[in-house]
């Protein structure tokens, strides 16, 4: 069988090429123009031109002079039964010919010795299973993009991670779409009900593991990771963390959510390295997802050699420990999958222990009903009352499992001043933020992520945290009668149960 290798020869190389192209194989380059064919093969031909991609169906082979072969196309969209039998080879040669290629030869061949990949499409209204077969959006006699490089894909990962580290990620990976070994544990975790209120986890269910489900024609994942500890993060930060915990009047946000909401920092960052692949390959599908989406993005972080999996279910790094943000790029372009890494979290217990609320029930696996950063974040409704003594000063997320961890001791800063802390967020009385109108809130968490937690759960975070500091003997108890009747019963109903704690402990 020919492979990516052998058909570049073919439109590269200084001699005569003569090629073939093995059924069921992803392959680059592909001589055409196949664009004009109107009869038979030209019924079924989806859009050609903009990616050197195609999965072979039958066995093709394909003879260009070296004069000619240099002009050729990359397939897109694919061909739904355009190459199923001799004739339409012999009109595919004819139009050929008519574009000025007047040495090419192209014959078809069965190849049952290939396992057949079937993949279908939409096309006209009718379900198409096509000979040769891409992704499945279709379009009908596009003009060809005629591109004069050959598609390496070793090559362009290195490229891109290049981009990637000038756009401020720690490193870029690439992952394969078969998911498949991830499904039992994500479908074991749902039906013992770890996700909470978290329907749209459930909802989703095998999807999140099946990336060409969620987005059609993906074939490879690019994975990104983003440092976020700020440039300004002290040595020791971790010590300086747990001593904010022991303040009960201190509220504490959880690190990452101090600065720019990440989403925003993420997405831009990743559409920009798809304009700048497009701009280099030609228009490409793709889609960018930073948290946005049903992605298992530990697992094709893991995957793709970001880290290794945590006992608290985090990716870690070697080099950075497990303070970063991950993003995703599906794209229909087969890249080499870069290579994983392995683990070693050895015997190490750290961050199951540090749990305040021993939402770990086991060396990977969380339950999230008993997180913290689950319970503040996620969690619409009341909090549990047994839990609410365990969140302490806590009023948006935690990093408890994290700064437990040995390897954040090599967490990395970054430079972008995205992440810079804001003054509200570190550092603030509880008093002072709970006294805050939803105005003075919205104004305040304007392009934070905390801002979407809303005004409401806002206060019932706070009011959680009062109630531990008034427990501990801090005097809050006029702060928090001043919401006593807050028009929110979920609001009234924490603050009733704060106030409850004077004299608790």
């Amino acid at each position: 069988m020919g492979t990516q290798a052998d058909l570049a020869r073919a439109v590269q190389g200084g001699v005569e090429g003569d090629v073939q192209i093995g059924r069921g194989q992803l392959c680059s380059c592909l001589l055409g123009p196949l664009h004009e064919l109107q009869a038979g093969a030209g019924k079924d031909l989806l859009e050609a031109g903009v990616l050197p991609l195609a999965r072979v169906g039958k066995a093709v082979k394909v003879k260009m002079p070296d004069r000619q072969a240099r002009q050729f196309v990359g397939l897109h969209h694919g061909i739904g039964r355009a190459l199923d039998a001799p004739a339409h080879a012999q009109g595919l040669q004819q139009v050929a010919h008519q574009r000025g290629f007047t040495g090419t030869q192209v014959a078809m061949q069965s190849n049952e010795g290939v396992a057949h990949n079937r993949l279908c499409g939409e096309l006209g209204g009718k379900q198409m299973g096509g000979d040769f077969v891409g992704p499945t959006q279709a379009f009908y006699n596009r003009q060809v993009t005629m591109i004069r490089t050959h598609f390496d894909g070793n090559q362009w990962v290195s490229q891109i991670q290049a981009w990637g580290r000038e756009l401020g990620f720690s490193q870029i990976g690439v992952s394969g779409v078969d998911l498949s070994a991830a499904e039992p544990g994500l479908l074991a975790w749902l039906e013992q009900g770890f996700h909470g209120d978290m329907d749209y986890i459930a909802r989703h269910g095998t999807r999140r593991a099946r990336p060409a489900e969620l987005v059609s024609g993906t074939v490879s994942v690019l994975t990104a990771r983003m440092d976020y500890l700020p440039l300004a993060t002290p040595e020791g930060w971790q010590a300086l963390e747990w001593q904010r915990l022991e303040c009960p009047g201190e509220a504490v946000v959880s690190l990452y959510a101090r600065g720019r909401d990440y989403h925003r920092v993420l997405r831009q960052r990743l559409e920009h390295l798809s304009g700048r692949m497009a701009a280099a390959l030609g228009p490409f599908g793709h889609r960018v997802f930073t948290d946005s989406a049903p992605v298992l993005e530990a697992e094709l972080a893991v995957r793709s050699g970001q880290g290794w999996r945590g006992k608290h279910t985090l990716v870690l790094n070697r080099t950075g420990g497990s303070m970063f943000f991950l993003g995703e790029i599906y794209v229909d372009i087969a890249l080499p999958a870069t290579e994983a890494v392995s683990a070693h979290c050895g015997s190490c217990s750290a961050c199951i222990t540090a749990c305040p609320t021993q939402a770990i029930v086991a060396p990977y696996r969380l339950d999230a009903r008993r997180c913290i950063s689950y319970l503040t974040i996620e969690h619409a409704g009341p909090i549990p009352v047994e839990l609410r003594a365990l969140i302490g000063n806590r009023i948006y997320g935690c990093d408890d499992c994290q700064l437990a961890c040995p390897w954040n001791r090599f967490a990395q800063r970054s430079a972008l001043p995205d992440f810079a802390p804001r003054a509200a967020m570190t550092g603030s009385d509880l008093v002072a933020l709970f006294a805050w109108s939803e105005s003075e809130f919205l104004h305040a968490t304007e392009g934070s992520p905390i801002r979407r937690i809303g005004h409401e759960r806002w206060l019932r975070n706070l009011a959680v945290a009062l109630g531990n500091a008034l427990c501990a003997g801090h005097d809050v108890r006029s702060a928090l009668a001043q919401r006593a009747d807050d028009s929110s019963a979920l609001v009234r109903e924490h603050v009733a149960w704060a106030l409850a704690q004077d004299g608790a402990g």
